[in-house]
Parts: C-alpha cells; structure tokens; sequence
C-alpha cells in the first residue's frame, strides 16, 4: 500500500464497446458482462453504445488486495472492488444484513489504509434484490446492515455519497466505490424526498446515499447523478407505463443537475458524459432507448439488465459529467 497520499493527478472516464480494450497503463477497466471478474459490472447488456468503460488516471497506479477488497489506487484516487457470495437465503435474511455491515466495514478499514479519507461513490449489485417479505427483504435488510455500519463507524463516511443500487446477475453483493481526500458536495433533488430521510413504510432504516453529488475525483471536478427512478416525494409514479417512467426518471436526472448549481443556466441533459439505463424487462429496452435519445441527445448510453430496488419501477438512470 502506499507509504503517504499521492499528489492529486487527473481522472478521466471513457465508453467504449466492442472487443476488450487493452489494461493500459494508469487504467481501471471496467466491462459489463456478467461472468468477468470483480472490476466488472455483473449485468447483461441489452444494447446501447457502450458496454465497457475506462477510468485514465495521469499517474503510476498500483495495484492491491485487503480485508476482501481489491483496489488500484494512484494520483489521489482509488477506484476498489468487492464480491461476496452471501447464498442468496431467503430465510436468513440476517446473513445479507450481516454482509453490509461487513463489507461496509472493511471498506472504511481500506479507505484509512491508502490514505483516502472519503468515498466519493459507491455501486452495488444484489442479486435477487426484492426476495423476501416485509423488512425481511433483501434490499431492506441490506440498508438495515449498511445503517448498523455506518453508526459503528461514524468517520468512515462522514458525508453521503452518490450511489446506485440494482440486482445483479451474479449470486451475492458486488460493490465497487471511488475514494479520494476531498469530500463530496451533496446534491439533493427537489422534487424527491431525500433517500435517507425516507418513512418508515420503506424499512427500519432508509437508504444511505446523495442524490448526486459535486467531487473532485483526483484533481478533476465531476457532477456524479445516483440511480434515478420515477419516484416523486417518496413515491413510484406511472405503475405499469415504462415509457411515462423513463421521462420522469430523466425529469429527476435534470433536476439534480439544476441543483448543482455548476452553471449559470442548466445546460440540459445533452451535457452529460453518459446515461446508464437499468431495466427491469428487456423488451422495453428500445423504448428506453428511443427516449433517452429524444431527451439527451447525442449523449453516449448503456442499456442494462436489471431488476430494481421496488418491484413496480421498470427503469432507473444514472450519469455522470466532468465538470472542467
């Protein structure tokens, strides 16, 4: 591991799609394929115009592996991976809450570990995500455990981060999470609740994330948008009707970016770096598409296989942009 903090080298991220793009030096590759390794995004693309992304870093990286996370850190920046098998048991729900207060506290260990005091965003994959009754619910007992451990560790993410979280194609939890030294700005949507202020209707304890948030991710400032749904307030809206989810969901998009604050007037979503479109069924993945070009015009877009985080919500879109 690094003896001392990296001086702050610039981050870039790029889409591409096709055969595997070669690991050149000072990259962190990230495919989305199922079967790949951990850096992988473990879903099924449907489509779209990449299905492979680079993370370039202006620096010498060094590769490693702790408390179960591997990692490639380098110029104020780390990007780490994790996988876990829980068994997927309906009836020990405990053993998913039990993973996220793991997980999340060997996360914190490794921040401390490389020199990087704050997770700046967070994936997570779980699979077979809406399994369970109740509070008994996999994704329920997931935020549960997530909950446990951030009160254990108080420091180890003193500001929520964007974050998105999905099924996965791939049995367990996968996460991968950005770390650096400088702290997220939080960006929050005005037309939602904020997660983490959610009632209890959603579980004993509500979801740990930013709707977006403003960081420098080395020395490169990004605008990064969580996983965004058709929600309003706190509730899904347009049951049944994906194409009436998909433009809420970028009606959301757009106001996170409003939020931001980064321009004197919003830009719109033709601005962003990229758009990932979750999907609950592929059938509707060409209307998804239809829309997504219809409202962000020339903006680079993955189509993924994704059951979500509420049975009735049919897509979900996050983004991202530099903001230099």
């Amino acid at each position: 591991m690094p003896d001392a903090p990296a001086q702050a080298a610039t981050v870039s991220w790029r889409a591409h799609s096709g055969a595997q793009a070669s690991e050149a030096t000072g990259s962190i590759h990230v495919r989305h394929a199922a079967e790949a390794d951990v850096f992988s995004c473990p879903l099924i693309s449907l489509g779209g115009d990449f299905d492979q992304e680079t993370w370039q870093v202006a620096a010498p990286l060094e590769r490693g592996h702790a408390d179960g996370w591997d990692y490639v850190v380098g110029g104020g920046f780390a990007f780490a991976a994790l996988h876990i098998d829980d068994g997927e048991d309906i009836e020990s729900p405990h053993q998913i809450q039990q993973a996220a207060i793991d997980t999340y506290g060997a996360l914190f260990r490794l921040q401390r570990s490389l020199g990087l005091g704050q997770v700046q965003r967070i994936w997570h994959w779980l699979s077979n995500v809406t399994a369970g009754e109740d509070d008994d619910e996999r994704y329920r007992r997931f935020c549960l455990g997530r909950g446990q451990a951030l009160d254990a560790a108080p420091h180890g993410m003193p500001v929520l981060p964007p974050a998105t979280l999905v099924s996965s194609h791939r049995r367990g939890l996968r996460m991968h999470a950005l770390l650096g030294d400088t702290s997220v700005v939080p960006v929050e949507n005005p037309r939602q609740v904020s997660a983490y202020a959610y009632p209890r209707d959603y579980g004993r304890r509500a979801p740990a994330f930013a709707r977006g948030g403003r960081v420098q991710l080395g020395n490169t400032p990004y605008l990064l948008i969580s996983g965004t749904a058709s929600i309003v307030g706190h509730e899904s809206r347009h049951i049944g009707d994906v194409a009436a989810q998909a433009h809420e969901a970028l009606d959301n998009v757009s106001a996170v970016m409003q939020s931001a604050a980064c321009w004197s007037d919003s830009p719109g979503l033709s601005a962003l770096q990229c758009l990932k479109a979750y999907i609950r069924d592929p059938e509707n993945a060409a209307a998804v598409a239809d829309i997504a070009a219809e409202r962000a015009p020339g903006v680079p877009l993955a189509l993924l296989h994704a059951p979500l985080c509420r049975p009735e919500l049919l897509v979900e879109f996050e983004a991202q942009m530099p903001l230099a």
